[in-house]
């Protein structure tokens, strides 16, 4: 079981897990347009030339924040806010069970429609 508190993911085989003692189910399928909001979301965001820089903790706030996105636009049911106190750890952790799991989802596939 996964708690914010415990700042792991349990996610079992069928892609059901816990949070903050609410159930959520990841789906076995996604539609071309939930894979593209999560691909995009999940893209990395370069420096722009000659603009400001972000320190390493404002890199890490960004990652966590498009993290938090990627997964609740995926997952039914999930908030954003849900994973707001889950750590970056955690939430690479659930990313990684998501490619692992549901392929489609990784950036070097194509989109069908």
């Amino acid at each position: 079981m996964a708690t914010a508190m415990s700042y792991r993911f349990s996610i079992e085989g069928d892609g059901s897990f816990e949070l903050d003692g609410k159930f959520y189910q990841v789906p076995v399928h996604f539609s071309p347009r939930e894979v593209f909001s999560y691909r995009r979301l999940l893209e990395p965001i370069p420096d722009i030339p000659g603009g400001a820089h972000l320190s390493i903790e404002q890199r890490t706030r960004q990652k966590t924040y498009f993290f938090c996105r990627a997964a609740a636009c995926i997952i039914p049911g999930l908030e954003p806010s849900a994973l707001e106190g889950v750590p970056l750890g955690g939430l690479m952790g659930l990313h990684r069970w998501l490619l692992d799991h549901r392929p489609e989802l990784t950036l070097d596939r194509p989109v069908h429609a």
